[in-house]
């Protein structure tokens, strides 16, 4: 299949929602949370599914558990959502807008912002020629472009630095989509929701600590087992290898399952510290993934099954 702009890749999910990549793949197998379509090893979620899951993320901050959000429908989650209290509520983020139509949608809105608008350009050419030095004005920058262009989108970010940056588009090809994407820019097609405009600006600013700073992994289950099948050699160092990467893979998804359980107990500090635990064991196996990848390298080891 080829990815079209209604369908999005986990690493791009990932970064629109604030999950780690890693969480997405347990909540999969343990709570049935499936993508939309698979070609390959490749994970498509739909435009709904991101939608749904930027809530359920939201929920989860606010001390929700993911056993009980999994089996409730879109309904009964905005029905949570919308009864938050304002102490579970994330801080503001600063936020400059760029584009007629959004500032218009931000004006309008019916419920009241998680966002702080610092500043609003009517478009692009407007934002280009104002004040050179933006860094401190806010933490994310939401633009509306007619055309996803490689062109605009570098100006855009030659112009913002260091701020976040979210864009929002009317016409672009798969390739121009998926190109934003791998530079880790969210992009949403126009016309979006205020709620889906929040949670993606949350998602870039980095307010996730899983997303910030987990580690992905180098290799996938399959090529762990086709590097340790196809190991030769007499001291079995690369079967130790893929033995302690499998050990440190598990013990990362338990961390995380201590964090739901706590979550789900109203343990905000218990689940803070497994979610830092569950970051350090990633960064732990990425070590041990860059010396497996030495000795695929070197042994000319086999990553894929025959």
């Amino acid at each position: 299949m080829q990815e079209d702009i209604d369908y999005y890749r986990i690493g791009t999910i990932a970064r629109m929602t604030g999950l780690s990549v890693e969480r997405l793949r347990a909540w999969e197998r343990r709570y049935e949370l499936v993508p939309a379509h698979r070609e390959g090893k490749t994970r498509y979620y739909s435009r709904d599914q991101l939608e749904r899951l930027q809530k359920i993320k939201r929920l989860v901050d606010a001390g929700h558990s993911i056993s009980s959000l999994v089996d409730l429908s879109d309904q009964h989650l905005d029905a949570r959502l919308s009864s938050r209290t304002t102490s579970t509520a994330p801080a503001t983020l600063r936020v400059g807008i760029v584009g007629a139509s959004l500032v218009v949608a931000e004006q309008t809105k019916a419920l009241p912002s998680r966002l702080s608008i610092e500043e609003r350009w009517s478009n692009i050419p407007a934002f280009m020629t104002t004040d050179p030095e933006l860094s401190g004005h806010f933490d994310v920058l939401v633009a509306q472009v007619t055309v996803l262009s490689p062109e605009t989108v570098v100006s855009i970010r030659k112009k913002t630095g260091k701020i976040a940056l979210v864009l929002l588009y009317q016409f672009a090809t798969v390739d121009q989509i998926r190109s934003v994407q791998d530079e880790g820019i969210p992009v949403l097609r126009w016309p979006a929701s205020w709620d889906q405009i929040e949670t993606a600006c949350s998602a870039v600013a980095r307010t996730s600590l899983l997303s910030a700073t987990a580690a992905e992994a180098l290799f996938s289950d399959d090529e762990l087992i086709a590097i340790a099948a196809s190991d030769k050699q007499a001291t079995g160092l690369p079967r130790y290898l893929v033995d302690a990467i499998l050990q440190l893979n598990n013990l990362s998804e338990f961390a995380l399952d201590c964090a739901d359980q706590d979550s789900l107990e109203g343990g905000s500090t218990s689940v803070n510290t497994a979610e830092q635990v569950h970051v350090e064991v990633t960064r732990a196996r990425a070590q041990l993934e860059t010396a497996l990848q030495l000795l695929v390298q070197s042994e000319r080891l086999q990553a894929t099954a025959h």
